[in-house]
């Protein structure tokens, strides 16, 4: 999966220890907070997983019918048991449906985690994308102490490549996504810099 409105998924390479006993970590910024996903999220899920310019810009396949999000719901769940992702429903005030999701895919070679993220179209422009992540990637080096977040994007993905520039995640390189042709471009950004990036004033 790639990004929608942000950074795509890259496939984990090593994962993390089971976190079946682990408390779903819940995050808040200014407008938004981050929760652990469940059922009432799932009408919200295939209404953005049905989008095809979004699912086009993400590498994802629309789904027929919205069994599909209650497979993507028990993956999600199943993927934070197994310490292998930790993904985050989006909710913003006023709003009362999920506006989005926001992941971390652990990797296993080193203490490294890719980061990716979608939001609904209606949520798009709004600095919402650089909110959540500018959290997550908070997250990921101050509680989890990792190393390295990475990211790839759609090469046409302009708002994708604006928020990670943003948060000062630097291009590694360019490649031919072979399931489907795109131009994607992968990015890294390291523990020292994030550290700064996300100590940056928020998006309004």
């Amino acid at each position: 999966m790639r990004p929608v409105a942000a950074v795509a998924l890259a496939p984990p390479r090593i994962k993390m220890p089971p976190m079946k006993a682990v408390r779903f970590p819940r995050l808040t910024t200014p407008r938004l907070v981050l929760r652990a996903p469940s059922e009432r999220d799932i009408a919200a899920w295939f209404a953005r997983a049905s989008d095809v310019e979004s699912a086009s810009l993400a590498g994802d396949p629309v789904p027929d019918d919205i069994s599909a999000g209650e497979r993507w719901l028990a993956r999600s769940r199943q993927r934070f048991a197994d310490g292998k992702a930790i993904q985050w429903s989006l909710d913003q005030a006023g709003v009362s449906d999920a506006i989005g999701t926001i992941t971390l895919s652990f990797a296993t070679d080193a203490k490294a985690a890719a980061l990716g993220f979608v939001l609904a179209r209606a949520h798009w422009g709004q600095g919402l994308g650089s909110e959540a992540a500018r959290e997550v990637v908070r997250y990921a080096f101050e509680t989890l102490a990792l190393e390295q977040v990475t990211a790839e994007a759609v090469a046409r993905n302009s708002a994708s490549l604006r928020i990670l520039a943003k948060l000062g995640f630097k291009h590694i390189e360019s490649f031919i996504d072979e399931a489907d042709g795109e131009h994607c471009e992968r990015f890294a950004l390291d523990a020292d810099v994030g550290s700064l990036a996300s100590n940056a004033m928020p998006d309004c």
